[in-house]
């Protein structure tokens, strides 16, 4: 069976409960906190059914948030919503929203520095 090439992601922080609280409201999504291989972590939902990939916020010495990193894609269905939730939680948009063929994207700033990308579908 034929796989896409990225299976699993991993986003660094430097403080987790901030983590957290930012990417519980911006995605509206329940993390699921836990510690791996010594790291703090808190793993996004995952459904094997769902198309797409899940992924992690993750604490250790390795982990630097940084803007200038790969960026992460994730889908939504409304990304005006979802950069006024990146603002309310003090986040800010780093490209907004911009339409690009048959898809919509933009970019923010987490709580921790890093630059994440937004994408939807064009109508």
């Amino acid at each position: 069976m034929m796989q896409n090439p990225v299976s699993y992601f991993e986003i660094p922080v430097a403080d987790m409960d901030r983590a957290i609280d930012f990417y519980q409201a911006v995605f509206a999504v329940s993390l699921t906190r836990t510690e791996i291989d010594g790291h703090d972590m808190a793993l996004f939902p995952f459904d094997e059914n769902a198309q797409g990939i899940s992924g992690a916020l993750a604490t250790g010495e390795s982990y630097v948030p940084s803007s200038s990193g790969p960026r992460i894609y994730f889908f939504v269905e409304n990304i005006e919503a979802t950069l006024d939730q990146v603002i309310t939680k003090g986040g800010e948009v780093a490209y907004p929203k911009t339409s690009v063929g048959d898809f919509w994207v933009a970019e923010f700033v987490d709580s921790e520095g890093n630059q994440i990308a937004l994408s939807s579908a064009n109508p």
